[in-house]
Protein backbone atom coordinates (compact mmCIF):
# COMPACT_ATOMS: atom_id res chain seq x y z
CA UNK A 1 0.00 0.00 0.00
CA UNK A 2 2.75 2.45 1.01
CA UNK A 3 4.75 1.40 -2.05
CA UNK A 4 1.91 2.31 -4.33
CA UNK A 5 1.36 5.61 -2.54
CA UNK A 6 5.02 6.66 -2.77
CA UNK A 7 5.38 5.59 -6.38
CA UNK A 8 2.30 7.62 -7.31
CA UNK A 9 3.71 10.65 -5.49
CA UNK A 10 7.08 10.40 -7.25
CA UNK A 11 5.36 10.12 -10.60
CA UNK A 12 3.34 13.22 -9.80
CA UNK A 13 6.47 15.14 -8.81
CA UNK A 14 8.24 14.17 -12.01
CA UNK A 15 5.39 15.28 -14.24
CA UNK A 16 6.27 18.73 -15.74
CA UNK A 17 4.09 21.71 -15.02
CA UNK A 18 1.76 22.77 -17.76
CA UNK A 19 2.78 26.11 -19.32
CA UNK A 20 0.57 29.10 -18.58
CA UNK A 21 -1.40 29.80 -21.76
CA UNK A 22 -1.35 33.54 -21.02
CA UNK A 23 2.40 33.88 -21.73
CA UNK A 24 4.83 32.76 -24.38
CA UNK A 25 8.56 32.96 -24.77
CA UNK A 26 9.89 35.34 -27.45
CA UNK A 27 13.38 35.82 -28.79
CA UNK A 28 15.41 38.92 -28.04
CA UNK A 29 15.29 39.85 -31.74
CA UNK A 30 11.49 39.67 -31.78
CA UNK A 31 11.36 41.74 -28.62
CA UNK A 32 13.53 44.45 -30.14
CA UNK A 33 11.37 44.48 -33.26
CA UNK A 34 8.25 44.81 -31.12
CA UNK A 35 9.74 47.71 -29.15
CA UNK A 36 10.79 49.44 -32.36
CA UNK A 37 7.32 49.16 -33.90
CA UNK A 38 5.63 50.21 -30.68
CA UNK A 39 7.82 53.32 -30.36
CA UNK A 40 7.30 54.21 -34.00
CA UNK A 41 3.54 53.86 -33.65
CA UNK A 42 3.46 56.05 -30.53
CA UNK A 43 5.64 58.66 -32.26
CA UNK A 44 3.35 58.80 -35.30
CA UNK A 45 0.25 59.14 -33.10
CA UNK A 46 1.90 61.87 -31.03
CA UNK A 47 3.00 63.90 -34.08
CA UNK A 48 -0.43 63.59 -35.70
CA UNK A 49 -2.13 64.80 -32.51
CA UNK A 50 0.21 67.81 -32.31
CA UNK A 51 -0.24 68.93 -35.93
CA UNK A 52 -3.83 67.79 -36.51
CA UNK A 53 -5.14 71.38 -36.70
CA UNK A 54 -1.87 73.01 -37.76
CA UNK A 55 -1.96 74.91 -41.06
CA UNK A 56 1.59 76.28 -41.15
CA UNK A 57 3.71 73.88 -43.27
CA UNK A 58 6.93 75.09 -41.62
CA UNK A 59 5.55 74.22 -38.17
CA UNK A 60 4.55 70.75 -39.39
CA UNK A 61 7.98 70.13 -40.95
CA UNK A 62 9.75 71.24 -37.78
CA UNK A 63 7.53 69.02 -35.60
CA UNK A 64 8.37 66.03 -37.81
CA UNK A 65 12.08 66.77 -37.51
CA UNK A 66 11.83 67.08 -33.73
CA UNK A 67 10.14 63.67 -33.70
CA UNK A 68 13.07 62.24 -35.69
CA UNK A 69 15.55 63.63 -33.16
CA UNK A 70 13.52 62.14 -30.30
CA UNK A 71 13.06 58.77 -32.00
CA UNK A 72 16.71 58.27 -32.90
CA UNK A 73 18.00 60.23 -29.89
CA UNK A 74 19.82 62.47 -32.38
CA UNK A 75 20.84 66.11 -31.90
CA UNK A 76 20.08 67.53 -35.40
CA UNK A 77 17.70 66.83 -38.27
CA UNK A 78 17.37 68.73 -41.51
CA UNK A 79 16.62 68.80 -45.25
CA UNK A 80 19.56 69.44 -47.58
CA UNK A 81 18.80 70.50 -51.18
CA UNK A 82 21.41 69.38 -53.73
CA UNK A 83 22.32 70.10 -57.35
CA UNK A 84 24.63 67.49 -58.81
CA UNK A 85 25.36 69.50 -61.93
CA UNK A 86 26.75 72.48 -60.04
CA UNK A 87 27.94 70.14 -57.25
CA UNK A 88 26.51 72.18 -54.40
CA UNK A 89 23.93 71.70 -51.68
CA UNK A 90 22.35 73.93 -49.03
CA UNK A 91 20.45 73.37 -45.78
CA UNK A 92 16.80 74.30 -46.39
CA UNK A 93 14.95 73.44 -43.15
CA UNK A 94 16.47 72.10 -39.93
CA UNK A 95 15.88 71.46 -36.25
CA UNK A 96 18.48 71.39 -33.48
CA UNK A 97 17.49 69.49 -30.34
CA UNK A 98 19.28 72.02 -28.11
CA UNK A 99 18.50 75.41 -29.68
CA UNK A 100 15.38 74.71 -31.75
CA UNK A 101 14.45 75.21 -35.42
CA UNK A 102 16.24 77.39 -37.98
CA UNK A 103 18.86 78.67 -35.52
CA UNK A 104 22.62 78.89 -36.11
CA UNK A 105 23.94 75.87 -37.95
CA UNK A 106 27.44 74.54 -38.56
CA UNK A 107 26.62 74.16 -42.25
CA UNK A 108 27.91 76.86 -44.57
CA UNK A 109 25.31 78.74 -46.63
CA UNK A 110 26.55 76.72 -49.60
CA UNK A 111 28.38 73.40 -49.32
CA UNK A 112 30.26 71.70 -52.16
CA UNK A 113 29.84 68.01 -52.91
CA UNK A 114 33.59 67.51 -53.34
CA UNK A 115 33.75 67.25 -49.55
CA UNK A 116 30.93 64.71 -49.46
CA UNK A 117 31.73 62.21 -52.21
CA UNK A 118 29.93 59.37 -50.41
CA UNK A 119 26.73 61.41 -50.23
CA UNK A 120 26.87 62.37 -53.90
CA UNK A 121 27.12 58.72 -54.90
CA UNK A 122 24.20 57.65 -52.72
CA UNK A 123 22.18 60.56 -54.06
CA UNK A 124 22.75 59.35 -57.62
CA UNK A 125 21.78 55.80 -56.63
CA UNK A 126 18.89 57.03 -54.44
CA UNK A 127 19.94 54.78 -51.56
CA UNK A 128 19.95 55.58 -47.82
CA UNK A 129 23.38 56.38 -46.39
CA UNK A 130 24.31 55.37 -42.84
CA UNK A 131 27.62 56.18 -41.20
CA UNK A 132 27.39 54.81 -37.63
CA UNK A 133 30.93 55.90 -36.76
CA UNK A 134 32.60 58.75 -38.64
CA UNK A 135 36.01 57.70 -37.32
CA UNK A 136 35.93 54.68 -39.61
CA UNK A 137 36.17 56.83 -42.73
CA UNK A 138 39.14 58.88 -41.51
CA UNK A 139 41.54 56.89 -43.67
CA UNK A 140 39.11 56.09 -46.50
CA UNK A 141 38.04 59.67 -47.21
CA UNK A 142 40.03 62.26 -45.21
CA UNK A 143 38.32 65.25 -46.86
CA UNK A 144 34.87 63.98 -45.93
CA UNK A 145 36.09 63.17 -42.43
CA UNK A 146 37.31 66.76 -42.02
CA UNK A 147 33.86 68.01 -43.02
CA UNK A 148 32.27 65.77 -40.38
CA UNK A 149 34.67 67.17 -37.79
CA UNK A 150 33.60 70.71 -38.73
CA UNK A 151 29.95 69.68 -38.46
CA UNK A 152 30.53 67.87 -35.13
CA UNK A 153 29.07 64.73 -36.68
CA UNK A 154 30.07 61.47 -35.00
CA UNK A 155 27.36 59.45 -36.75
CA UNK A 156 25.04 60.33 -39.64
CA UNK A 157 22.05 58.89 -41.44
CA UNK A 158 20.55 60.32 -44.61
CA UNK A 159 17.70 59.29 -46.91
CA UNK A 160 17.64 60.73 -50.45
CA UNK A 161 14.71 62.28 -52.30
CA UNK A 162 14.44 63.56 -55.86
CA UNK A 163 14.25 64.79 -58.52
CA UNK A 164 12.67 68.24 -58.11
CA UNK A 165 14.03 69.13 -55.67
CA UNK A 166 16.89 66.71 -55.12
CA UNK A 167 18.58 66.14 -51.77
CA UNK A 168 18.71 64.36 -48.43
CA UNK A 169 16.90 64.36 -45.12
CA UNK A 170 19.60 63.89 -42.52
CA UNK A 171 19.95 63.16 -38.79
CA UNK A 172 23.16 63.63 -36.86
CA UNK A 173 24.62 61.76 -33.89
CA UNK A 174 21.85 59.20 -33.46
CA UNK A 175 22.19 56.93 -30.42
CA UNK A 176 19.74 54.21 -31.38
CA UNK A 177 18.16 52.50 -34.40
CA UNK A 178 21.18 53.42 -36.52
CA UNK A 179 20.37 50.47 -38.78
CA UNK A 180 16.73 51.47 -39.35
CA UNK A 181 16.28 54.25 -41.95
CA UNK A 182 12.54 53.52 -42.46
CA UNK A 183 11.23 56.06 -39.90
CA UNK A 184 13.46 58.75 -41.40
CA UNK A 185 12.13 57.89 -44.87
CA UNK A 186 8.58 58.27 -43.60
CA UNK A 187 9.43 61.63 -42.01
CA UNK A 188 11.17 62.72 -45.22
CA UNK A 189 8.00 62.11 -47.21
CA UNK A 190 6.01 64.41 -44.90
CA UNK A 191 8.75 67.06 -44.73
CA UNK A 192 9.04 67.24 -48.52
CA UNK A 193 5.30 67.78 -48.92
CA UNK A 194 5.58 70.64 -46.43
CA UNK A 195 8.62 72.05 -48.24
CA UNK A 196 6.66 72.09 -51.49
CA UNK A 197 3.89 74.10 -49.79
CA UNK A 198 6.44 76.48 -48.25
CA UNK A 199 8.06 77.12 -51.63
CA UNK A 200 4.73 77.62 -53.36
CA UNK A 201 3.56 80.07 -50.70
CA UNK A 202 6.88 81.93 -50.84
CA UNK A 203 6.62 82.20 -54.62
CA UNK A 204 3.06 83.55 -54.40
CA UNK A 205 4.01 86.14 -51.78
CA UNK A 206 7.13 87.26 -53.59
CA UNK A 207 5.61 87.58 -57.03
CA UNK A 208 2.16 88.81 -56.10
CA UNK A 209 1.32 92.33 -57.13
CA UNK A 210 0.04 94.57 -54.36
CA UNK A 211 -3.42 95.22 -55.82
CA UNK A 212 -6.20 94.03 -53.55
CA UNK A 213 -9.40 92.50 -54.83
CA UNK A 214 -11.64 95.55 -54.67
CA UNK A 215 -14.42 94.20 -56.89
CA UNK A 216 -13.35 96.17 -59.95
CA UNK A 217 -13.19 94.71 -63.47
CA UNK A 218 -9.58 93.59 -63.96
CA UNK A 219 -7.67 93.81 -67.21
CA UNK A 220 -4.09 92.71 -67.56
CA UNK A 221 -2.53 94.53 -70.52
CA UNK A 222 0.64 92.74 -71.66
CA UNK A 223 2.68 95.29 -73.59
CA UNK A 224 6.15 93.68 -73.66
CA UNK A 225 6.50 91.84 -76.95
CA UNK A 226 3.24 90.80 -78.71
CA UNK A 227 0.49 92.80 -76.98
CA UNK A 228 -2.67 91.25 -75.55
CA UNK A 229 -5.29 91.55 -72.84
CA UNK A 230 -5.77 88.90 -70.18
CA UNK A 231 -9.31 88.81 -68.76
CA UNK A 232 -10.47 86.04 -66.44
CA UNK A 233 -7.38 84.04 -67.41
CA UNK A 234 -8.14 84.26 -71.16
CA UNK A 235 -5.62 85.90 -73.51
CA UNK A 236 -7.17 88.21 -76.10
CA UNK A 237 -4.98 89.28 -79.02
CA UNK A 238 -5.81 92.19 -81.30
CA UNK A 239 -5.87 90.01 -84.41
CA UNK A 240 -8.39 87.63 -82.79
CA UNK A 241 -11.09 90.31 -82.33
CA UNK A 242 -13.96 90.63 -84.85
CA UNK A 243 -12.75 94.12 -85.79
CA UNK A 244 -8.99 94.63 -85.34
CA UNK A 245 -8.70 98.00 -83.64
CA UNK A 246 -5.10 99.23 -83.49
CA UNK A 247 -6.06 102.77 -82.47
CA UNK A 248 -7.82 101.57 -79.30
CA UNK A 249 -4.80 99.52 -78.27
CA UNK A 250 -2.56 102.56 -78.79
CA UNK A 251 -4.90 104.73 -76.71
CA UNK A 252 -4.79 102.14 -73.91
CA UNK A 253 -0.99 101.93 -74.19
CA UNK A 254 -0.61 105.71 -73.99
CA UNK A 255 -2.80 105.82 -70.90
CA UNK A 256 -1.12 102.96 -68.98
CA UNK A 257 2.36 104.31 -69.66
CA UNK A 258 1.57 107.92 -68.70
CA UNK A 259 -0.21 106.76 -65.51
CA UNK A 260 -2.41 109.84 -65.30
CA UNK A 261 -5.46 111.33 -67.04
CA UNK A 262 -4.54 112.11 -70.65
CA UNK A 263 -5.39 115.23 -72.65
CA UNK A 264 -7.04 114.17 -75.92
CA UNK A 265 -5.34 116.94 -77.87
CA UNK A 266 -1.91 115.84 -76.61
CA UNK A 267 -2.66 112.19 -77.40
CA UNK A 268 -3.63 113.11 -80.97
CA UNK A 269 -0.55 115.30 -81.45
CA UNK A 270 1.77 112.55 -80.22
CA UNK A 271 0.29 109.77 -82.35
CA UNK A 272 -1.65 111.14 -85.33
CA UNK A 273 -0.28 114.65 -85.96
CA UNK A 274 -1.15 114.56 -89.67
CA UNK A 275 -4.90 114.06 -89.07
CA UNK A 276 -7.39 116.91 -88.75
CA UNK A 277 -8.34 117.34 -85.10
CA UNK A 278 -12.03 116.64 -85.70
CA UNK A 279 -11.24 113.58 -87.81
CA UNK A 280 -8.84 112.27 -85.17
CA UNK A 281 -11.45 112.80 -82.42
CA UNK A 282 -14.07 110.90 -84.39
CA UNK A 283 -11.63 108.09 -85.10
CA UNK A 284 -10.84 107.87 -81.40
CA UNK A 285 -14.51 107.79 -80.46
CA UNK A 286 -15.09 104.92 -82.89
CA UNK A 287 -12.03 103.05 -81.59
CA UNK A 288 -13.16 103.37 -77.96
CA UNK A 289 -16.71 102.30 -78.87
CA UNK A 290 -15.40 99.18 -80.62
CA UNK A 291 -13.14 98.40 -77.66
CA UNK A 292 -16.04 98.63 -75.22
CA UNK A 293 -18.20 96.56 -77.55
CA UNK A 294 -15.55 93.81 -77.81
CA UNK A 295 -15.04 93.73 -74.04
CA UNK A 296 -18.77 93.67 -73.32
CA UNK A 297 -18.64 89.89 -73.64
CA UNK A 298 -16.62 89.88 -70.41
CA UNK A 299 -18.06 92.85 -68.53
CA UNK A 300 -20.41 95.72 -69.28
CA UNK A 301 -18.21 98.34 -67.63
CA UNK A 302 -16.87 101.15 -69.81
CA UNK A 303 -13.08 100.96 -69.56
CA UNK A 304 -12.21 104.48 -70.78
CA UNK A 305 -14.06 107.52 -69.40
CA UNK A 306 -14.02 110.64 -71.60
CA UNK A 307 -16.82 112.62 -69.96
CA UNK A 308 -14.51 115.18 -68.32
CA UNK A 309 -12.81 116.03 -71.59
CA UNK A 310 -9.74 114.15 -70.40
CA UNK A 311 -9.20 110.44 -71.01
CA UNK A 312 -8.99 108.31 -67.89
CA UNK A 313 -9.74 104.77 -66.82
CA UNK A 314 -13.15 104.23 -65.29
CA UNK A 315 -13.25 103.90 -61.51
CA UNK A 316 -14.83 100.48 -62.04
CA UNK A 317 -11.82 99.03 -63.85
CA UNK A 318 -8.31 98.05 -62.73
CA UNK A 319 -5.71 97.89 -65.51
CA UNK A 320 -2.27 96.42 -64.79
CA UNK A 321 0.65 95.70 -67.13
CA UNK A 322 3.43 93.15 -67.38
CA UNK A 323 5.91 96.03 -67.71
CA UNK A 324 4.95 97.45 -64.32
CA UNK A 325 5.12 94.01 -62.72
CA UNK A 326 8.56 93.32 -64.22
CA UNK A 327 9.95 96.57 -62.87
CA UNK A 328 8.30 96.07 -59.48
CA UNK A 329 9.80 92.57 -59.14
CA UNK A 330 13.25 93.83 -60.12
CA UNK A 331 13.13 96.73 -57.67
CA UNK A 332 12.17 94.36 -54.87
CA UNK A 333 14.93 91.92 -55.82
CA UNK A 334 17.57 94.69 -55.72
CA UNK A 335 16.90 95.17 -52.01
CA UNK A 336 17.44 91.49 -51.16
CA UNK A 337 20.73 89.71 -50.41
CA UNK A 338 21.82 86.92 -52.75
CA UNK A 339 19.73 83.82 -52.11
CA UNK A 340 16.64 81.88 -53.15
CA UNK A 341 14.18 84.74 -52.66
CA UNK A 342 16.18 87.09 -54.86
CA UNK A 343 16.55 84.44 -57.57
CA UNK A 344 12.80 83.69 -57.50
CA UNK A 345 11.96 87.38 -58.07
CA UNK A 346 14.54 87.82 -60.82
CA UNK A 347 13.43 84.67 -62.66
CA UNK A 348 9.80 85.80 -62.52
CA UNK A 349 10.74 89.24 -63.84
CA UNK A 350 12.90 87.68 -66.57
CA UNK A 351 10.00 85.59 -67.87
CA UNK A 352 7.77 88.66 -68.23
CA UNK A 353 9.94 90.30 -70.88
CA UNK A 354 8.92 88.82 -74.23
CA UNK A 355 10.40 91.52 -76.44
CA UNK A 356 10.44 95.27 -77.07
CA UNK A 357 7.54 97.38 -75.96
CA UNK A 358 4.48 96.95 -78.23
CA UNK A 359 6.68 95.23 -80.79
CA UNK A 360 3.87 94.41 -83.26
CA UNK A 361 2.53 97.95 -83.38
CA UNK A 362 5.47 100.27 -82.71
CA UNK A 363 5.58 101.44 -86.34
CA UNK A 364 2.10 102.99 -85.89
CA UNK A 365 3.11 105.05 -82.85
CA UNK A 366 4.87 108.39 -82.51
CA UNK A 367 8.39 108.91 -81.23
CA UNK A 368 7.09 109.35 -77.66
CA UNK A 369 7.28 105.54 -77.30
CA UNK A 370 11.07 105.46 -77.65
CA UNK A 371 11.65 106.75 -74.12
CA UNK A 372 9.55 103.97 -72.61
CA UNK A 373 11.00 101.31 -74.94
CA UNK A 374 14.52 102.27 -73.88
CA UNK A 375 13.55 102.32 -70.22
CA UNK A 376 12.03 98.84 -70.09
CA UNK A 377 14.78 97.44 -72.29
CA UNK A 378 17.33 98.70 -69.76
CA UNK A 379 15.33 97.22 -66.88
CA UNK A 380 15.48 93.85 -68.66
CA UNK A 381 19.22 94.13 -69.29
CA UNK A 382 19.83 95.06 -65.65
CA UNK A 383 17.68 92.31 -64.17
CA UNK A 384 19.19 89.72 -66.54
CA UNK A 385 22.68 90.79 -65.48
CA UNK A 386 21.66 90.58 -61.82
CA UNK A 387 20.13 87.12 -62.30
CA UNK A 388 23.12 85.65 -64.12
CA UNK A 389 25.58 87.19 -61.65
CA UNK A 390 23.65 85.81 -58.69
CA UNK A 391 23.55 82.37 -60.32
CA UNK A 392 27.26 82.66 -61.05
CA UNK A 393 28.08 83.38 -57.41
CA UNK A 394 26.41 80.13 -56.33
CA UNK A 395 27.92 78.26 -59.31
CA UNK A 396 24.55 77.29 -60.78
CA UNK A 397 25.97 76.87 -64.27
CA UNK A 398 23.03 74.77 -65.46
CA UNK A 399 20.66 77.70 -64.91
CA UNK A 400 23.10 80.12 -66.52
CA UNK A 401 23.16 77.96 -69.65
CA UNK A 402 19.36 78.07 -69.64
CA UNK A 403 18.71 81.77 -69.02
CA UNK A 404 21.78 83.31 -70.71
CA UNK A 405 21.14 82.15 -74.30
CA UNK A 406 17.42 82.94 -73.96
CA UNK A 407 18.28 86.49 -72.91
CA UNK A 408 20.57 86.95 -75.92
CA UNK A 409 17.87 85.77 -78.31
CA UNK A 410 15.78 88.77 -77.20
CA UNK A 411 18.56 91.30 -76.55
CA UNK A 412 21.81 90.23 -78.27
CA UNK A 413 24.07 92.87 -76.72
CA UNK A 414 24.09 91.97 -72.99
CA UNK A 415 27.79 91.81 -72.10
CA UNK A 416 27.16 90.15 -68.71
CA UNK A 417 25.26 87.34 -70.44
CA UNK A 418 28.21 86.54 -72.72
CA UNK A 419 30.59 86.58 -69.77
CA UNK A 420 28.61 84.16 -67.60
CA UNK A 421 27.69 81.84 -70.48
CA UNK A 422 31.37 81.47 -71.39
CA UNK A 423 32.32 80.90 -67.73
CA UNK A 424 29.52 78.32 -67.36
CA UNK A 425 30.56 76.58 -70.58
CA UNK A 426 34.14 76.41 -69.28
CA UNK A 427 33.09 75.00 -65.93
CA UNK A 428 30.85 72.35 -67.49
CA UNK A 429 33.35 71.35 -70.16
CA UNK A 430 31.13 72.53 -73.04
CA UNK A 431 33.81 73.75 -75.44
CA UNK A 432 31.36 73.98 -78.35
CA UNK A 433 29.12 76.45 -76.49
CA UNK A 434 32.18 78.40 -75.36
CA UNK A 435 33.45 78.94 -78.90
CA UNK A 436 29.98 79.67 -80.22
CA UNK A 437 29.33 82.49 -77.74
CA UNK A 438 32.83 83.91 -78.03
CA UNK A 439 32.16 84.25 -81.75
CA UNK A 440 28.69 85.65 -81.16
CA UNK A 441 30.07 88.21 -78.72
CA UNK A 442 32.61 89.43 -81.29
CA UNK A 443 29.76 89.94 -83.76
CA UNK A 444 27.19 91.55 -81.44
CA UNK A 445 29.28 93.71 -79.10
CA UNK A 446 30.96 96.95 -80.03
CA UNK A 447 34.77 97.07 -79.88
CA UNK A 448 34.94 98.61 -76.41
CA UNK A 449 32.58 96.01 -74.95
CA UNK A 450 34.53 93.20 -76.66
CA UNK A 451 37.76 94.40 -75.09
CA UNK A 452 36.09 94.61 -71.69
CA UNK A 453 34.75 91.06 -72.06
CA UNK A 454 38.21 89.73 -72.94
CA UNK A 455 39.74 91.44 -69.91
CA UNK A 456 37.07 90.04 -67.60
CA UNK A 457 37.56 86.51 -68.94
CA UNK A 458 41.35 86.82 -68.65
CA UNK A 459 40.98 87.97 -65.05
CA UNK A 460 38.65 85.07 -64.28
CA UNK A 461 41.11 82.58 -65.80
CA UNK A 462 43.93 84.08 -63.77
CA UNK A 463 41.92 83.81 -60.54
CA UNK A 464 41.00 80.21 -61.36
Amino acid sequence: MLEKLFSRRQKKERSPEKPDSRFRMVSEEDMQQYEFQEKLFRTIVSVEADVHNEEDPMAIAVRVMKACCDFYEADWCGVLIADLQTQVFIPEIWYDSEIGPMQDTLFNDIEFTEEFATWAQHLIEQKPLIIPDAEKIREINPKEYEAYQRLEARSIMGVPFGQHPLGFMVIRNMKQYSDRPEPLQLACFVAMMMLEQIRRTRMEKLTKMHDEDDGRFRIRYNILGPHNFVIDGKEIYEQDLPHPNRRAWIIMLYMVLHKRPVDQQKLIADNWPDEEVDTARNNMRQAIFRLHNDLAAYHDVKVIDTRSGMMDFSGEVNVTTDADEMEDLYNRAKNLPDGDDKIILLKKAFELYRGRLFIQGEDDIGTWLYTYTTHYNQVYVDLTSALLTTLGHIKDYRCIMDYGPRALEIEPGILTAYYWIIIAADETGNSTAREKFLQKASEDLIDEENEKLKKLLALQNHMS
